[in-house]
């Protein structure tokens, strides 16, 4: 199989395992019809990144030769923010607003992968990708005005705490790109969840992770939500996304950010939320945004290679 077809495999794969786990996280916490909190945001979080590591635990026995001083760090910001604090803070967010708007605001992991790419790696977008991100950024911009104006939220400021979670998506998928290049992805999905581990453990006991199960009856329910939002949404996804970072620029693999809402905002109208039908063609732009960035992508892979097989010939 080559490179662009399972790129586009693993896109689409990521952009539906990613897209339902924002009611992942709504239906873990509130899995009754009464919407009774069940699991707090921070106990549904730390559960999360326990049940991922611990499923990832024997690949990260297997990849410890990758343990070195010059990776340990690198490893330990991918996990604390790309993992870490992502998964306290949608959980948080998604306590006052709907899952298919948090789906729509993780978009914003695109605008800090552009930033991070220009400002700390000097790696410049091309015109294609820039225009993808305007016409992309414009379509979930007019979505989102909609959105905020039909959803029943209880206090939309809580949707401002999605903006540090989208931000260290951001840095774990550039330092992966930029510093962790020389690693296999299963090695860095497992070790980066191996650094967490233990903290999410801590958290879970400060929290009180285990009290749901003594005092609701719903407790198991929840955890099947979680269960399955952590092993497939986070563990599984997580390892697929290195991947596709590694083979794919780091713009593109963001360009998930942009699919994400679509099928968040198709599963939240499944659940009861609202969604006015006039942004069934805004999501257009948002789809026509990730083609140019695809198109660029291709491009950029063909100059390279025609570079490599110089540089080949040049020994």
């Amino acid at each position: 199989m080559s490179n662009k077809a399972l790129t586009w495999i693993l896109f689409i794969f990521l952009s539906l395992t990613w897209g339902s786990s924002f009611i992942l996280m709504k239906k873990g916490m509130y899995p009754g019809e009464k919407n009774d909190l069940v699991f707090g945001p921070f106990q549904l979080g730390a559960w999360r990144i326990i049940l991922a590591g611990t499923a990832l635990l024997p690949l990260a026995i297997k990849f410890r030769k990758y343990l070195t001083k010059k990776n340990v760090g690198l490893l330990l910001v991918s996990g604390l923010f790309g993992n870490f604090i992502p998964a306290m803070m949608f959980t948080l967010a998604e306590t006052n607003i709907d899952s298919s708007l948090a789906g729509l605001l993780n978009m914003s992991t695109t605008f800090f992968v552009v930033l991070i790419g220009i400002f700390f790696y000097k790696s410049k977008p091309s015109k294609w990708q820039l225009l993808g991100l305007a016409i992309g950024s414009t379509g979930l911009y007019l979505v989102l005005s909609q959105q905020f104006n039909a959803a029943e939220m209880k206090d939309p400021r809580y949707a401002f705490f999605i903006f540090p979670a989208t931000l260290g998506y951001a840095i774990s998928l550039t330092t992966i790109k930029f510093k962790l290049q020389h690693m296999p992805s299963t090695a860095i999905t497992s070790l980066s969840f191996l650094l967490i581990l233990v903290p999410a453990i801590i958290a879970g006991i400060v929290t009180k992770a285990y009290e749901p199960f003594m005092q609701h009856e719903l407790a198991w329910k929840g955890f099947g939500y979680i269960a399955i939002l952590s092993i497939v949404g986070t563990a599984i996804a997580v390892m697929l996304f290195t991947k596709l970072i590694a083979i794919s620029n780091h713009i593109f693999s963001s360009a998930i950010a942009y699919m994400l809402p679509v099928v968040a905002i198709l599963i939240g109208l499944a659940d009861g939320e609202k969604f006015a039908l006039i942004n069934l063609l805004y999501v257009v732009l948002i789809i026509l945004g990730v083609f140019l960035m695809s198109k660029a992508n291709s491009k950029k892979q063909k100059v390279n290679k025609i570079e490599e097989e110089q540089v080949v010939a040049e020994v």
